[in-house]
């Protein structure tokens, strides 16, 4: 005679259960794996705009350094008027306005929207590449900030 240790009601419950284990620790890890496919997903569309950013605030201040230097007599023009009206008396006679109107930033162009001077400064509008990044930065000669 064979003696049982589990009365046979309770036979073949084992299996079930680990089952059922094995697919909650698979599905949790799933949607672990899951979350961190995300993160990493939002942090490198983070860093991208970070880049963009960063590559229209240079070109930010190459342009602050070209209209404080050697364009420094188109400060007081605003950009739009730069093809239609003379250049101001200072300006050599050979400055091509056209020159500033794109810049090549770490293998991206940078175009110039707009400059429009102030008493106080002036108003600079870039656009990264075509259609994309745009940014508004407040050129004095004190400085540049980002307007947004």
């Amino acid at each position: 005679m064979v003696l049982r240790l589990h009365p046979p009601a309770a036979a073949g419950f084992v299996l079930p259960l680990s089952l059922t284990g094995a697919l909650v620790l698979l599905l949790s890890s799933l949607s672990i794996q899951s979350l961190v496919l995300h993160t990493r997903q939002v942090q490198a569309a983070e860093r991208v705009r970070l880049q963009a950013e960063d590559r229209l605030s240079s070109a930010s201040q190459q342009w602050a350094a070209q209209l404080q230097g050697p364009f420094a007599c188109l400060w007081p023009v605003a950009s739009a008027d730069w093809p239609i009206q003379p250049l101001p008396a200072d300006c050599p006679p050979d400055l091509d306005p056209q020159a500033l109107q794109q810049l090549e930033i770490a293998g991206e162009t940078v175009k110039l929207l707009s400059w429009e001077p102030s008493t106080m400064g002036g108003v600079l509008r870039l656009q990264l590449s075509p259609n994309g990044l745009q940014r508004r930065y407040g050129l004095s000669r004190a400085g540049i900030r980002e307007l947004g």
